[in-house]
């Protein structure tokens, strides 16, 4: 009988917290929207860059947040910027250049934001080491294989930094974060678009072997479910890309990455503009 009184108190006491927590709302035109992250929710076409906003940060007029709110009619807070780190949320950020983002991502948000989308999580688990030991590759023949640079990535990915946080647990600090100073917001966290694929091998990812073409698979593979865990862990939304079959084989003007960056005018080893549009209309088939 103690034990019922008990599991009725904890049901009735559950119920409670869940009617009176805050809980996100449906978005209406004008809703603010909050774009977070690094360059690959930044980065568009290259020679359109936001007016206003820093060299470094590469921040371009048909990124997804931009796209993103064309399509819902919302008012845009883009504070995502190239080269961000997870520590970006909350420190300002001075790489690569001085001055680059002067304030944390985290400042844009408020409590009337009504949603949020966050891209962090390719920097910290490795994409520079990976793209130094990968892009010599694809034009120089017969390299030893890059995947010697794999227990630098996973160390990256799993294991913790000097505040004893791994990158799965730093995404659940952000998004725990971001419910606390906008309560009502729609969260959703977006993955990263496959490059190069095992199976295909065009000019575009050139002399990379089978076993590079499957490392740098499997490494975005890696990436995008600690990005998927961390969001189910918060009760979030993940999105994941919609990647192109052949990824970077794909034919000019059709694929969402290249490596290039031409003929589409993209940064280097970045989604297209076409690719920033899908993953806008991919978000928005997500959002309430």
């Amino acid at each position: 009988m103690k034990f019922l009184r008990l599991s009725t108190a904890l049901l009735t006491a559950a119920l409670t917290s869940g009617l009176l927590a805050p809980s996100a709302q449906a978005l209406e035109p004008g809703s603010k929207y909050v774009a977070l992250g690094d360059s690959y929710a930044s980065t568009g076409t290259i020679t359109r860059p936001v007016p206003g906003s820093t060299l470094g940060c590469v921040k371009d007029q048909d990124n997804y947040p931009h796209e993103l709110a064309k399509l819902l009619d919302l008012k845009l807070d883009d504070a995502s910027c190239a080269w961000a780190f997870t520590y970006q949320y909350d420190n300002p950020q001075h790489h690569a250049l001085p001055q680059t983002a002067p304030t944390p991502q985290k400042q844009h948000l408020t409590p009337d934001t009504g949603l949020v989308t966050i891209s962090f999580g390719g920097n910290d688990a490795g994409l520079a080491p990976l793209f130094a030991a990968c892009a010599p590759h694809i034009q120089i023949p017969r390299l030893p294989d890059c995947a010697a640079a794999k227990p630098i990535t996973d160390a990256s990915i799993h294991n913790s930094d000097i505040a004893g946080r791994n990158l799965k647990q730093r995404l659940i600090d952000i998004a725990n974060d971001v419910k606390r100073r906008a309560p009502r917001a729609q969260i959703i966290f977006t993955g990263y678009f496959t490059a190069v694929t095992p199976q295909d091998h065009c000019p575009e990812s050139g002399y990379l072997s089978l076993n590079d073409r499957k490392y740098i698979n499997d490494f975005l593979t890696d990436v995008n479910k600690t990005i998927e865990q961390a969001a189910q862990t918060t009760r979030t939304t993940y999105v994941a890309p919609p990647n192109d079959p052949k990824g970077w084989c794909e034919p000019p003007q059709q694929r969402n990455s290249n490596f290039y960056g031409l003929p589409e005018g993209n940064l280097i080893a970045h989604p297209t503009a076409r690719g920033q549009l899908h993953m806008a209309q991919e978000i928005a088939r997500h959002i309430r």
